[in-house]
């Protein structure tokens, strides 16, 4: 072998163009015999304008997974019919931007339209019955709107001529289809009864994500349509609603204390009475959940930075259906065949890509089998050794999270060292493959970095307690959390105490923001999408309501609480140098957060740059977009704690 060949068969760190061109699959279904796995495709970024997705199929016994439509338009939402002899899936083929609902045989063949609207459409799904399907579907411009807005007659006039998420029901052999949710409200989420004859709907009185953080009403409608029947109400949406096989019963998620998140799993009678919760006590938190055959609900959670599956019935009790080992991640979807003894998943760790995995509960000792292997080449690279950690905080506080090593480490060797904080607040970072836009941890550990991915309390994953930590005091008890992991990095010898950095985006944004107002010790800071002023943010941003699960009231009430925690209030201490980047979409956090920053440390002499990505929401979408943010990330910590290696 020459020089060159071995050369070339050493593994080598992922590259940008491997982290913005990969596909993922997602959304994986189940046939209800158990048979085949459906799922969705798609590229990390979009290259063109529109977005592209096609839908696959893989035995669920193993072999080769085929395409089963074209991918040149955004297919996505593969749905099995209840005899396992078709799917249903949403498509924007008919005009691009525009999804519609359409049929094809599980055998393959034409595509058969079977609504006649189209526009904003999610969550379809088929009745019980095979005879309808049903999908939320955004009401669409009208004519008279689309005049005036040719005709550059379009003042707005804001929170008013709402445009609803309604749920529609499709006869599939009539060809009809009506919405049978009540006008004037916005359905955030439904459920099939047993029977196919109601649905149950998860209400809001506008369209504004606001206000799934506040008062959301759980009705009940027939349908062929009509008056809705209340059961109940509470602050918070009620996250994946299923109905118990009788009928009797509807189990949710909702939140366990005063932060409005689906930490605990409830259920409540449907004809109305007071809810019980299935998870008391429980120490993780409740992700997802899913019908598992007749008897009983698929429960997906968070168990500090792992993931686990559990049968939990409907009077609470819970049955790990996975051994500890392997530790990773499983997508919120996870679905099971019509015996609830097949389960089909996607599932990473910090080595493995997101790929389809299966479950048998039928074998002696039910274990993961892959069967996609998408990306092979992502996994073959060279990657650094990846190790939970734990360390203490406040006396009796322990915290956790993920060290990612760099690439070729050597212990007693001190490394310039990046945490990453993660957003929400009430996320986490899990054992993942840390390897987009949004993850950094691959691309950098492939540079010489070992990379921090703190679990602060605020996060999930390790029962309410834990999450609801954050309220009174913002960015204090996050704060001690994650410099107290910077320390025990540097009581261990890994970290260079004299090449530190952080970033993270959104609520991660904000701590960055924070930390470099607090502290001098970092000597490079990226903050994406970050809020570093609570009280314009507030007002500015599309949740405010979102803020009452960590103050006491709004700041228009009281602004003290939010001021004091804000970046802008101490930004004079800031020496940090720091890199600003902004979606110019952004409704979640408005870009002027980022402009707020990036004048307040101009002003002040800090190195900064202010970087924002036309076209862009909350997330960063574009693939040119996507390159250009891993790579200016790279740079900047390669200029203030690399210099050796900038270029």
């Amino acid at each position: 072998m020459t020089g060159d060949e071995q050369a070339s068969s050493v593994p080598q760190p992922l590259t940008t163009e491997q982290l913005v061109t990969h596909r993922r699959p997602s959304d994986p279904q189940i046939s209800p015999d158990g048979e085949r796995v459906a799922f969705t495709l798609r590229p990390v970024s979009n290259e063109k304008e529109h977005p592209e997705s096609a839908i696959w199929v893989v035995p669920f016994a193993g072999g080769e997974p085929r395409q089963f439509t074209a991918g040149q338009w955004l297919d996505e939402e593969p749905r099995w019919s209840p005899d396992g002899r078709r799917l249903a899936f949403l498509s924007d083929r008919a005009e691009r931007g525009k999804k519609s609902v359409y049929i094809m045989p599980a055998d393959g063949g034409e595509a058969r339209r079977v609504f006649d609207q189209q526009g904003d459409m999610e969550h379809l799904s088929w009745s019980p019955d095979g005879r309808f399907l049903a999908v939320l579907f955004t009401d669409p411009e009208t004519e008279e709107e689309k005049k005036r807005k040719e005709e550059r007659d379009d003042a707005r006039v804001w929170d008013t001529d709402y445009k609803y998420q309604r749920l529609w029901v499709i006869d599939v052999e009539a060809g009809t289809a009506a919405a049978v949710s009540p006008e004037g409200r916005q359905v955030w989420t439904y459920a099939w009864s047993p029977d196919s004859e109601r649905l149950a709907l998860n209400l809001t009185p506008t369209p504004r994500i606001d206000d799934i953080f506040q008062e959301n009403e759980v009705v009940i409608v027939p349908r062929a349509g009509g008056e809705p029947t209340p059961v109940f109400r509470q602050i918070g949406m009620a996250e994946h609603l299923t109905w118990s096989q009788d009928g009797a019963y509807l189990a949710y998620r909702a939140r366990a204390g005063r932060v409005v998140n689906g930490d605990y799993v409830y259920r409540i009678p449907v004809e109305g009475g007071e809810p019980v919760c299935l998870t008391p006590g429980y120490d993780g938190t409740s992700e997802a959940l899913w019908p598992l055959g007749r008897d009983a609900l698929l429960m997906v959670a968070d168990e500090g930075v792992n993931m686990t599956l559990y049968r939990l019935s409907w009077e609470g009790e819970r049955e790990r259906l996975l051994a500890e080992e392997p530790w990773g991640t499983f997508a919120p979807v996870a679905t099971a065949d019509a015996s609830g003894q097949r389960i089909a998943v996607v599932w990473e760790d910090a080595t493995h890509a997101p790929d389809v995995w299966v479950l048998s509960r039928e074998d002696i000792s039910p274990a993961l089998q892959r069967r996609t292997h998408f990306n092979p080449e992502l996994e073959a690279a060279a990657l650094g050794e990846v190790e939970i950690v734990r360390w203490e905080s406040d006396p009796g506080v322990e915290v956790e999270g993920l060290l990612f090593k760099p690439v070729g480490y050597q212990e007693g060797q001190r490394y310039p060292l990046v945490v990453q904080i993660h957003g929400g607040p009430t996320w986490l970072w899990t054992n993942q493959f840390a390897a987009t836009w949004h993850e950094w941890a691959h691309a950098l550990a492939g540079r010489g970095y070992a990379v921090l991915m703190p679990n602060p309390r605020g996060s999930t994953g390790r029962g309410p307690e834990y999450s609801n930590a954050l309220f009174g005091d913002v960015g204090g008890c996050e704060y001690r959390d994650i410099m107290a992991g910077v320390d025990y990095l540097i009581e261990r010898g890994i970290a260079d105490p004299e090449r530190l950095g952080v970033g993270g985006w959104s609520w991660g944004g904000y701590m960055t923001s924070w930390i470099v107002s607090q502290t001098t010790r970092f000597k490079a800071a990226v903050m994406g999408a970050g809020l570093p002023n609570m009280i314009s943010d507030n007002g500015l941003g599309d949740i405010p309501s979102a803020n009452l699960s960590y103050f006491e009231t709004s700041p228009y009430h009281d602004p003290e609480p939010y001021f004091e925690r804000s970046a802008i209030r101490y930004i004079r201490n800031a020496t940090t140098p720091t890199l600003i980047l902004h979606g110019e979409e952004d409704r979640r956090v408005a870009m002027a957060e980022g402009q707020e920053m990036y004048v307040a440390l101009r002003t002040l002499g800090v190195e900064t740059q202010f970087v924002t990505y036309p076209r862009e929401g909350h997330a960063i979408q574009e693939r040119k977009h996507q390159s250009d943010l891993i790579n200016r990330v790279i740079g900047w910590f390669d200029r203030h704690l690399r210099p050796e290696q900038a270029g």
